[in-house]
């Protein structure tokens, strides 16, 4: 075997330090491969918990406000509660509504525009699904309202992701309800036109179209009962 000479040996150590090197360099790229991949499922794991929360028990993602031009409302903005006698405003805007699947008992949310003018005796509802009162109370009108069957219910879900909360159809499936939602829009184009302060603010309308009633905030479930039967 030939004698290596200085030079051989300078030369075989260089070669040792680069594939040393190179085998540092290649454990990095793979370490900054496993940290992308990892960072990538940890993305798409919080989209999907995101998307699970927003849309609730409901289904079909979150809620969102309507578009622009969607809503047609026959009031222009008011300041205040619609005073009684007075007319309610006409409207239509896209809308939906909680529904149970008989056979599965699955909960998914069914798209449907909602239209109200005058001709049966309502009860209008304008709420906002991260207020605690509209929360509380919105079980209270359902229930009621299913007492009074020639009285229509009609609601109104305003100021969308306002403040933290359920979206209206999560906090809906969780609450059981099947109640009929006007959704609106981001300006809130209907929540002006009733003169929407307070919620939730309550509106109880003769088949005329006139307001019998307004009232802002919770309502005792006896005076309730006493205003819807009133309609009648």
């Amino acid at each position: 075997m030939p004698k290596q000479t200085k030079r051989d040996r300078k030369e075989q150590a260089r070669r040792g330090r680069a594939k040393a090197h190179d085998a540092v360099r290649r454990r990095q790229q793979y370490r900054r491969l496993g940290y992308a991949a990892a960072g990538v499922a940890l993305v798409l794991a919080v989209a999907v918990l995101v998307a699970s929360w927003g849309g609730g028990q409901g289904g079909s993602g979150a809620i969102k406000p309507s578009l622009p031009g969607q809503i047609e409302v026959s009031a222009p903005a008011r300041t205040g509660l619609i005073p009684e006698g007075e007319s309610a405003p006409s409207f239509s805007a896209p809308g939906f509504r909680i529904v149970k699947d008989p056979s599965t008992g699955d909960l998914t949310v069914q798209r449907e525009h909602v239209d109200w003018s005058p001709g049966a005796p309502t009860v209008i509802v304008l709420w906002a699904s991260w207020c605690p009162h509209c929360q509380s109370e919105l079980p209270v009108i359902g229930r009621v309202a299913a007492d009074f069957p020639a009285v229509s219910l009609i609601t109104i879900t305003t100021s969308i992701g306002a403040h933290p909360g359920p979206t209206p159809n999560g906090y809906l499936a969780d609450a059981g309800l099947t109640l009929p939602v006007a959704i609106d829009d981001a300006e809130g184009t209907l929540a002006q036109a009733f003169g929407l302060r307070y919620f939730p603010t309550i509106y109880f309308i003769a088949s005329d179209g006139t307001v019998a009633k307004a009232w802002e905030g919770d309502l005792p479930e006896a005076q309730l009962r006493e205003l819807i039967g009133s309609l009648t």
